[in-house]
This record gives structure tokens, C-alpha cells and sequence, in this order.
């Protein structure tokens, strides 16, 4: 049952098009039911797809020089580092990129779960971890984005020779945004347009629960972003 449920409960793929259309209605019925296994199931099979893809149509001794290509190492280092990639076979790089890139995603739910629970239990919520956790899972749906557009730069890179970096076309640095500093380069590749849609309706979502103003609901959301910019700022000055 996809659409809707009789009673007026909407279904599953009814929320996940609230989310991204209509956020307030879906954050409603979201915080009366925290439904969790769809959209989990959805992202990780999606990601770990779309990774097993791409670790097979790789070429294997090309993807090993572009990989090294932006290490900081000198000629011995360079050589030892390839030898060591050169002995594992494409097939472990396989199962370690699908399942790294799977169980990351993962990792960062959680915390990004635990963090928003327990800056709302402070504030006197009664929203447990799992109701947060599945805020953050549905929010995370316009990361398909990127998996769509990853699909495509696969299909569209038929000799194998694809990046990593050059994977998900809508990351800030394939949207255009270059620079010569390497800790810059890191941001403009890790910040993507499905992921800041996704923060924007974390704020929206934690405004709604929390019936708070947008400015406090900024402030808690983004405060772990800011930190960890703040990081790499201090990096980028020293």
C-alpha cells in the first residue's frame, strides 16, 4: 500500500513526496508515527547499488593512479602506497566501497540522531532517539539526487575511467566551485545540493517538532556544521 491508508493515513511513498513538497503535513504525521524501515532501506540499498556499480565498471589500475594522484607523498612513499593498492584485488575494493559507503551513511544518522535527541530532551521534548532517527532518514531523501545523478555519470563513463570525486555530479566542486587549496577542495567536494536540502529540512523538521522559532532551530541544527567548518577554517589559516 503505497498511496494512502484508509482512515486518512497517508503512505509511504505519499510521506516521502510530502517531504520533499509539502515538509509541515509529513513532519505531522511523522511525529505521531516515526516510520524508519523505508527510508532506510531506500538510501542504503540505493547507495551500496550504486557503489558495487561503480567499483565494477572501474578501471581497476586506473582508479589506483587517480587515487594516489592526490596523496601528498613523495616518490618512495607513492611507490609503496601503490604496491600495497596493487595487491588487493578490485573485488576488495569492492566490498570495502559498498559497504564503507553504506555503513558511514549510517554512522552519520545515528549521530545526527543522538545529537537532535539530546538537544531536545534538554529543552523538555519527548521526542526519543527513534523519532529523531527517522526525522533524519526521511530528511535524507534528496540524496537520491545524487544517486540518480551518479547513475548517469556511470552510463555516461564507459571506459571505466571515472573518479570517485567525479562520481555524484551535483557536489559543489562538479557544480563548478574550484580551488588550489587542498582543505578547500576537501569542503567543495564533501558539501553537495541534496545535502543541503536535506540540513534545510532538518531545521524545517526540528522547527516543526519542537515549536520553536527558525532562528533557534538554526542554531542547533547547523551548530555541528559550523564546528566542523570552523575546523577545517583553522586548517585552511594555519
Amino acid at each position: 500500500m503505497t498511496d494512502s491508508i484508509p482512515g486518512g493515513r497517508p503512505g509511504l511513498i505519499s510521506t516521502a513526496i510530502n517531504v520533499l513538497v509539502s515538509p509541515s503535513e509529513a513532519f505531522s504525521e511523522l511525529k505521531q508515527r516515526p516510520s524508519k524501515l523505508f527510508p532506510l532501506a531506500l538510501i542504503l540499498l540505493s547507495t551500496m547499488s550504486v557503489m558495487f556499480w561503480y567499483f565494477t565498471i572501474v578501471d581497476f589500475a586506473w582508479y589506483i593512479d587517480d587515487t594516489l594522484a592526490g596523496a601528498n607523498l613523495d616518490a618512495d612513499e607513492l611507490e609503496v602506497a601503490r604496491e600495497q593498492m596493487s595487491s588487493m584485488s578490485q573485488t576488495t575494493f569492492k566490498v570495502i566501497g559498498t559497504l564503507g559507503a553504506a555503513f558511514g551513511i549510517l554512522f552519520i544518522y545515528v549521530l545526527q540522531a543522538g545529537y537532535l535527541s539530546l538537544t531536545a530532551a534538554l529543552s523538555g521534548s519527548d521526542q526519543k532517539f527513534w523519532s529523531w532517527f527517522s526525522l533524519v532518514l526521511w530528511t535524507g531523501l534528496p540524496y537520491m539526487l545524487s544517486i540518480f545523478g551518479m547513475i548517469a555519470t556511470i552510463l555516461l563513463s564507459p571506459n571505466g575511467q571515472l573518479s570517485a570525486y567525479d562520481l555524484d555530479p551535483l557536489t559543489f566542486a562538479n557544480l563548478g566551485l574550484q580551488s588550489s587549496n587542498p582543505s578547500l577542495t576537501t569542503v567543495f567536494n564533501s558539501l553537495s545540493l541534496p545535502m543541503i536540502w536535506g540540513i534545510v529540512l532538518t531545521v524545517l523538521g526540528y522547527r516543526h517538532w519542537m515549536d520553536c522559532s527558525l532562528l533557534k532551530a538554526m542554531s542547533v541544527v547547523l551548530a555541528p556544521y559550523l564546528v566542523i567548518l570552523g575546523v577545517w577554517a583553522y586548517f585552511l589559516l594555519t
